[in-house]
């Protein structure tokens, strides 16, 4: 198999970056008019499974692969992760929302400490928590946050275990 040009590889960051954002757009807009963040939720899950199985070329010989537990596991955090999101933005900014879901890296930086045993840094540490400072600066979290915003905290929690689990 040929190694992908540099460019292409970027190419294809970029549009996977727009695409999660055109999706969180989506689910949003969907969510507003009354679909259901779960089956939001689970059609882009099996929409992106799909883009995925023929960008790569799987056949149906790949299908048995997809039934590894840690594989399994990853995928009901990441749709966790995603229905919870969804759920978050029907009554939430979508600031707000994106906000409280940056808890993930911390998340991921903790358990990836405890479970994986990653090295815990001072510099690491200190840019977290610069960077969760500046989340608090855009969310201004106060009493008045709703059930959205704890949807938006699980949402994160579940990414970040996410990124944990795929180290």
């Amino acid at each position: 198999m040929q190694t992908p040009a540099p460019l292409t590889v970027l190419g294809l960051v970029a549009l996977a970056t727009t695409a999660i954002v055109c999706g969180d757009t989506a689910g949003k807009l969907l969510t507003g008019a009354g679909v259901q963040p779960l089956f939001v939720a689970w059609s882009r899950f099996a929409l992106a499974a799909l883009l995925l199985f023929w960008v790569l070329g799987l056949g149906p010989a790949g299908l048995g692969r997809l039934l590894d537990w840690r594989l399994i596991l990853r995928a009901a955090l990441i749709f966790g992760a995603i229905a919870s999101i969804l759920t978050a933005l029907r009554t939430e900014p979508i600031a707000n929302v994106f906000g409280a879901f940056f808890i993930g890296p911390i998340v991921a930086y903790v358990l990836s400490a405890l479970l994986l045993g990653e090295r815990v840094s001072w510099a690491r540490t200190v840019m977290l928590g610069l960077g969760f400072a500046g989340v608090l600066l855009v969310v201004r979290p106060g009493g008045e946050m709703g059930t959205g915003m704890i949807f938006a905290v699980l949402a994160g929690t579940l990414y970040g275990s996410y990124l944990a689990a795929t180290r």
